[in-house]
């Protein structure tokens, strides 16, 4: 599938911050399983006819605009290595997050694989001009889902044969191109002002220590107990979690929410590869209480309140690339404009793939330079896994610790599965 498009106010945002902030992140699928790298890499270059953004890059950047295109750029990486203990992969996945794309020749998408002998784990790392937790998580499912079709009988579907490869798709448009309501408007301005709460809050300075990353997990019984407990006190599991967490830092606190786009998109994009999420803040204090928290976070997730906060980049247009990496770099710089990033997303994938299991799914991101925690929490299989990077490892530690004990009771067990 050849690509070549301009990019949209959004991409192009999210290119001038690459330039001189991380904008990565990764996903990691921790199988159970023989590793067959020979396959994995076929694979990943057949499912670019799948997802197009597997291989793209940025072609002739000016001041103003640039083009995602899939000419001249090779399939997407495949490093393997053997893991020299279970948890050699979170030490992988910061030196990943750290590492940054070539822009210019692409892809921007690149995979290790960890071999276990009997299991293997794989870190999928994106620039997230090309993709977001969920898309990234779609592409995992269709990578295992490939290597595992020659040996696995389809109940839904005819058999297909060893060398079928995926069926091509069309380049999804971006987010912007999908927006209902696509007019710009100057109004938005003022809701963008009013989203981002004005000049950042005078946070506590932190540690300007090595990037660490840190997981943890749920097993099926206390993830069923928490979200019965959320349905039981009509609330849900992203306002529990920002609660437990304003309560672990004892003070008024700013949440950076990421939020999915593609419930309001026209058409949806639904599993195609690509960013379609933005981000929306909300304030809470240890007093908080769920239901109002997630009153708060409704609130701002309505369409009326998302689609502006996208829509607005468009009047940005006529700002030079180099100016908007200036002014990204510079209100970095001066002070995070939020406290912690809390993100939730339930992957809807299936965990079996004939003789393959996928046992857990976990998340990273390193998208500020301002050392503040960023969680992602994903659900898969009826577990829930943590995941949290900072530049500040022990005292996030012990603030996820007083988060977790605060999010149930009984204290919540901080098991570390294979």
């Amino acid at each position: 599938m050849t690509v070549r498009r301009r990019l949209s106010p959004t991409e192009r945002l999210v290119w001038a911050a690459g330039e001189v902030l991380p904008v990565n992140f990764a996903v990691t699928a921790r199988v159970t399983g023989r590793a067959h790298p020979a396959r994995i890499r076929d694979e990943l270059g057949a499912l670019r006819r799948r997802h197009p953004l597997l291989g793209v890059r940025l072609d002739a950047p000016g001041r103003w605009q640039a083009w995602l295109t899939s000419d001249d750029v090779p399939d997407p990486d495949l490093r393997v290595a053997t893991a020299t203990s279970p948890d050699a992969w979170t030490q992988v996945v910061e030196q990943e997050l750290q590492r940054p794309f070539d822009t210019a020749t692409g892809p921007l998408a690149r995979f290790v694989l960890l071999d276990h002998g009997d299991a293997f784990d794989l870190v999928c790392v994106y620039h997230h001009l090309v993709a977001d937790v969920l898309s990234a998580a779609f592409v995992v499912r269709d990578l295992l889902d490939h290597v595992a079709a020659p040996r696995v009988v389809r109940q839904t579907s005819a058999p297909r044969a060893a060398t079928s490869p995926p069926a091509a798709a069309p380049a999804t448009p971006p987010a912007d191109d999908l927006l209902p309501g696509r007019r710009t408007n100057p109004a938005d301005l003022l809701r963008l002002a009013r989203a981002l709460g004005g000049p950042p809050p005078p946070l506590p300075a932190r540690p300007a220590g090595p990037l660490t990353y840190t997981t943890w997990s749920l097993p099926p019984e206390e993830t069923a107990a928490l979200l019965t407990r959320c349905r039981a006190e009509r609330t849900t599991l992203q306002a529990a979690l920002c609660a437990a967490f304003a309560q672990a830092y004892g003070r008024p606190i700013r949440i950076a929410v990421p939020a999915d786009l593609r419930r309001i998109l026209t058409p949806s994009p639904q599993e195609a590869m690509g960013l379609y999420a933005s981000t929306v803040f909300v304030t809470a204090d240890p007093a908080t209480s769920r239901q109002d928290l997630r009153a708060a976070i409704h609130h701002q997730l309505r369409p009326g309140e998302l689609v502006p906060l996208v829509r607005v980049f468009r009047l940005l247009r006529p700002v030079p690339r180099r100016t908007l990496s200036t002014l990204l770099l510079r209100g970095e710089t001066k002070g995070a404009r939020f406290d912690i990033s809390l993100s939730n997303v339930r992957v809807p994938i299936t965990q079996d793939y004939g003789p393959l299991r996928l046992d857990a799914l976990y998340g990273a991101a390193n998208t500020s330079l301002s050392g503040a925690p960023l969680v992602l929490v994903t659900g898969h299989g009826g577990r829930l896994f943590f995941g949290v990077t900072s530049t500040d490892g022990a005292a996030v530690a012990e603030l996820c610790e007083r988060a977790m004990s605060r999010l149930r009771s009984p204290a919540i067990l901080l098991a570390r599965p294979r």
